[in-house]
């Protein structure tokens, strides 16, 4: 083998060693008996945890990092009350989002329609809209009445 950089070298070695480290990782799952109920319980927890958070989108404006970092205190909440009270937030997260990226893939999350934030600048253009059209009708009446006048002058 003809080393041409340092960068070659890591490549080589971190090749070499993948298969070493996936072995110790997959025998230390088993052996923790702990890990493999957390392992699978978690995806589970996650879907559920994404479902009720989009079903709570119907009827509440929330959206995307808020809907996800609820689901993510959902997740940690239950795994406390299994026992799991040291959970790294970074793989909650993941679990929620690779939940959330499954159940859409799938067309689940598809049957719950999101209530959408009423946009401030449309409510102020409709109540505008509604006043300019009073008024337009006061100008109408006051044009009958002097309209009114002027024929009971003649």
């Amino acid at each position: 083998m003809e080393v041409n950089s340092i960068a070659d070298v890591i490549t080589a070695v971190a090749v070499a060693s993948l298969p070493i480290i996936a072995a110790y990782v997959s025998r230390w799952l088993k052996g923790n008996k702990r890990a493999e109920t957390l392992v699978s319980v978690l995806p589970t927890l996650a879907k559920d945890a994404v479902v009720a958070m989009q079903k709570l989108g119907v009827t509440e404006a929330i959206e995307g990092e808020v809907k996800k970092s609820h689901a993510v205190q959902i997740v940690a909440k239950a795994l406390s009350y299994l026992g799991f009270n040291e959970t790294n937030e970074a793989t909650l997260a993941n679990a929620v989002e690779s939940a959330y990226a499954q159940l859409k893939a799938d067309g689940t999350l598809d049957a719950y329609p999101q209530a959408s934030k009423t946009d401030d600048k449309q409510a102020e253009i409709a109540k505008a809209e509604a006043e300019l059209a009073s008024l337009k009708e006061q100008e109408a009446t006051a044009q009958k009445q002097l309209d009114a006048l002027k024929g009971a002058q003649n």
